[in-house]
């Protein structure tokens, strides 16, 4: 899909809920069932635990190869220019927000911040993280064990992570967009920690069916 074929997703959920599937350790402590009739937008390797996404982000091209089959079966797989497959998205640089995919996204570091901007741009006006944890637990690096690429992370990369997602909040705190963070154990202290049962409760501002 071209860059200009990107605006077909502009304002496409407008005022609606949407929940974004991080990959921390939390994640498979999460009762993932209450989602079931929700939008969910899933990062990396979330197909593992929740194949069933509107939406899936992949910047990471190792996960191209070793979860192909898994990744070419989302319905809309949005990632950076230079990938073997998916929607890319021009790609402006590692920090900033974007509020206009059809201009590019900044990474941040992270395929969270990259949903973030997708989830913006679609329309949402409630986010809600879930796995967002930006810690390991007990060796554990993500909600499926230990990848070793992260055992440094929350030296490295965590960090720089937490930095941008904070430029973020403050980005959105003059907008109508409201993120919240479902994590029971995250670090991250910028968005709004809530129940995961809570926040599927919570009603849209939009009742549409789209």
């Amino acid at each position: 899909m071209a860059y200009d074929q990107i605006s077909k997703f502009k304002n496409l959920h407008e005022g609606r809920n949407v929940f974004i599937l991080a990959s921390g350790p939390s994640l498979a402590e999460s009762d993932l069932s209450l989602l079931r009739k929700r939008i969910v937008i899933g990062l990396n390797r979330s197909s593992l635990i929740f194949p069933d996404t509107h939406y899936h982000c992949t910047m990471d091209e190792r996960l191209f190869v070793e979860y192909e089959e898994v990744l070419r079966k989302t319905r809309f797989l949005f990632t950076l220019p230079g990938r073997p497959f998916g929607i890319p998205i021009n790609f402006l640089g590692s920090e900033g927000f974007s509020f206009d995919l059809e201009e590019g996204v900044y990474s941040a570091y992270t395929v969270s911040y990259l949903a973030l901007q997708v989830a913006v741009y679609m329309g949402f006006k409630k986010i809600f993280y879930v796995g967002l944890d930006l810690k390991h637990d007990r060796g554990q690096t993500h909600f499926f064990g230990k990848d070793h690429v992260s055992d440094n992370h929350e030296r490295t990369e965590f960090p720089k992570m937490v930095r941008m997602l904070e430029h973020s909040a403050k980005v959105l705190s003059g907008t109508d967009v409201k993120v919240y963070n479902c994590s029971p154990v995250s670090t991250l202290e910028c968005f709004e920690h809530v129940r995961l049962e809570w926040a599927v409760d919570q009603p849209a501002l939009c009742q549409s069916a789209t």
